[in-house]
């Protein structure tokens, strides 16, 4: 089963004028940069600075082709705590929408998934399978030093190094 066969919630592009469920930010290349919650009526649209529906999460972009199993079983399950909400679901005609993290668990009950292995040095036998989807799932996470880093794999124990002029580690920042 696909990513897009799954139920996905809507989402809405422009923070400032949505009332309910998801809103994404946009960069000016129209990718999305973070994921949050709209907020309610009469309140700051979320990253204005106010309480309202929050700030924005770091967005997490999976291709719409990727198996569940293989979002469970690769090292996209390790950008999912990344976000509270959930994933966002992308293809080549765009946002498709969110992926909740309930939705996640409740498909994933009984499933297969291999020990985690994002510490190893050691090879694993999977990482001479070619890849069967054509996008590579990502996190786009804005440092606390303002720099928008973009993560294919995250630990928080050991968090990659963020590309600024000191080289310090990436430091999740919501918006």
């Amino acid at each position: 089963m696909t990513l897009e066969e799954l139920p996905l919630a809507p989402v809405s592009t422009r923070p400032d004028e949505a009332t309910d469920g998801y809103v994404v930010a946009l960069d000016a290349a129209g990718v999305p940069t973070g994921l949050g919650r709209a907020a309610p009526p009469g309140s700051p649209a979320p990253g204005a600075g106010g309480a309202g529906g929050g700030g924005l999460h770091p967005a997490v972009l999976l291709p719409a082709g990727l198996s569940l199993h293989e979002l469970l079983t690769g090292e996209a399950v390790t950008l999912l705590p990344l976000n509270p909400f959930g994933a966002v679901v992308i293809d080549a005609s765009g946002i498709l929408g969110v992926l909740e993290h309930p939705t996640i668990a409740r498909h994933a009950t009984g499933a297969d998934v291999p020990a985690g292995r994002t510490r190893s040095d050691l090879a694993h036998p999977e990482d001479a399978v070619l890849a069967g989807v054509v996008g590579v799932p990502v996190a786009r996470v804005l440092c606390r030093c303002g720099q928008l880093n973009q993560v294919t794999l995250y630990d928080p124990d050991y968090p990659p190094t963020c590309p600024s002029d000191d080289g310090h580690p990436l430091d999740p920042q919501e918006r």
